[in-house]
């Protein structure tokens, strides 16, 4: 299998790895941030697909006060 660099990485690939590197849950805003500066014009970071990336069970999320949402990677194999 092909490794991707970061700068390379878009979508889904880029939004988990983001999540798993962060190591904490991020807001929609922080998310959109991180995303934002390794890939200026990414659009998979709008609410629809970080919400069918949850509903796929690939992200977990938790709507939480204000509105906001928090978003979080888990990996399986850690849980086990």
């Amino acid at each position: 299998m092909i490794q991707m660099s970061e700068s390379k990485k878009v979508g889904p690939e880029l939004i988990t790895s983001i999540l798993r590197e962060a190591e904490k849950p991020l807001t929609t805003r922080e998310l959109h941030q991180e995303v934002q500066k390794k890939v200026p014009f990414c659009l998979s970071d709008n609410i629809v697909v970080l919400n069918l990336m949850r509903i796929a069970g690939t992200i977990k999320g938790k709507h939480v006060e204000n509105g906001a949402w928090i978003w979080w990677f888990e990996d399986k194999k850690e849980n086990k």
